[in-house]
């Protein structure tokens, strides 16, 4: 024993047997046992909560951004022509997926009954196909007019919470008041005012835009405010929005830094940080909970090393030297916590890609649904499971693990085989 080689098969031998051996012989305790069951059930609902939290996080920015653009480009008063070039050449770039020019201004919204506070998108017709909220894109909006007569018309879109505000129904009659007129030779004249009719209503899934938003034909939106032969800014959708830097470098560099440019992350900023404050946190309040977890472990590791310290004696006087004995103890608090935290990980990735089956049997044995969709918007509890996440999170258990034991095992190394042999 005193040539064994480090965690070599001696010392491997010795860590198994007195783990599996029972209780009655000195064996792990119970403690230890409720500390592998404790490290598994913290891995497993850490991976289960945060990919139910990074499916709401997906599914509540796929709603935010699919009714406003990734990075924005300020384009001023450059003239349309130059504007549209510019559009073909950012679309060229493998970083932007679409590039729409639009013409974007706060207006006041009136019926008959009632009146609100809008934002107006002017947008070109053939860019609609790149609008996922909208069911049939360009052609749907052409069959009920929006873009056909001259100046683009006077249909508009509504979003549906604006509409529900205003009590309007497709057909009805709309007034868009501008709070700032037209400069003319003689100076602003007064605010503009003008009724359209409502072609039909659209639903990004966030409730802000569709409470604000009004779509419009961009022509009839340049010749409303007064911008004839303007854009307002570009609207760029690129494939992750999520990392948006990229696309603004590569961007800039295709515009000649000539325009200011601004992302998502910009605009919405508070409830971008509130979302991953909110996922951070409770990152790490399960990562504090793991290790609550695997300090049990400490337990039962020590109440391990009082029942063999006979043991122990023995083989202090027989030449094994005291690293040895460490490694021994550390290899039984170690195989606690990763296997705990292997089977966790297991069981938490089968949860994940079952999620749904499982809260519907929930649900059928509760005998009541437990995500209704009229109430969440949601057909199923959204989930994305990060591989990143979970190696992650298993790693740390396993590393938790194996940090806790360090204690135990260095006392049961220090043990003087005289004092432990003198009462036996």
């Amino acid at each position: 024993m005193s040539r064994a080689t480090p965690f070599g098969q001696v010392e491997r031998t010795l860590a198994w047997r007195y783990l599996r051996a029972t209780r009655a012989n000195g064996g792990v305790s119970v403690v230890s046992i409720v500390s592998f069951i404790g490290i598994l059930l913290a891995v497993m609902a850490l991976i289960v909560i945060m990919s139910v939290m990074s499916g709401f996080r997906a599914t509540l920015l796929d709603a935010m951004l699919g009714g406003q653009g990734h990075v924005f480009v300020y384009t001023q008063d450059e003239p349309e022509t130059s504007v549209d070039q510019l559009v073909l050449e950012i679309e060229a770039l493998p970083e932007v997926d679409q590039a729409m020019p639009i013409v974007e201004q706060q207006v006041l919204a009136t019926t008959d009954r009632r009146q609100s506070g809008a934002i107006v998108r002017g947008v070109r017709v053939e860019d609609l196909d790149n609008l996922p909220f909208l069911d049939g894109g360009a052609d749907a909006a052409r069959a009920f007019g929006f873009g056909e007569d001259r100046n683009g018309g006077d249909v508009v879109m509504v979003g549906r919470f604006l509409a529900a505000d205003l009590g309007l129904f497709p057909g009805d009659k709309i007034t868009l008041i501008a709070p700032n007129g037209i400069n003319t030779p003689f100076g602003n004249s007064s605010a503009r005012k003008k009724t359209y009719t409502v072609g039909q209503f659209f639903q990004t899934g966030s409730v802000e835009l569709d409470q604000l938003y009004i779509l419009m034909p961009v022509q009839q939106a340049q010749l409303f405010f007064g911008r004839k032969g303007v854009y307002d800014k570009l609207d760029l959708r690129i494939p992750d929005a999520m990392t948006t830097d990229p696309a603004e470098a590569a961007v800039q560099r295709a515009i000649d830094y000539r325009f200011p440019i601004q992302s998502w992350k910009v605009q919405r900023e508070a409830y971008f940080n509130a979302l991953n404050t909110e996922r951070s946190m409770m990152m790490i309040i399960m990562l504090i909970l793991i290790v609550i977890t695997s300090l049990n472990i400490i337990t039962g590791v020590v109440m391990l090393v009082k029942n063999k310290t006979s043991d122990i004696a023995i083989l202090r006087t027989v030449g094994t030297t005291r690293g040895s004995v460490m490694r021994v103890f550390l290899m039984i608090g170690a195989l606690l916590g990763l296997t705990g935290a292997l089977i966790g990980a297991v069981l938490g990735v089968i949860m994940v890609m079952n999620i749904n089956t499982i809260i519907d049997g929930i649900g059928f044995v509760l005998q009541r649904d437990l995500f209704p969709p009229t109430v969440y918007g949601l057909d199923g509890l959204p989930a994305v499971l990060n591989w990143a996440e979970v190696i992650f999170v298993t790693l740390w258990a396993m590393a938790m693990s194996m940090l806790v034991t360090i204690w135990p095992a260095w006392a049961a190394a220090r043990l003087d085989p005289v004092d432990a042999l003198r009462f036996e």
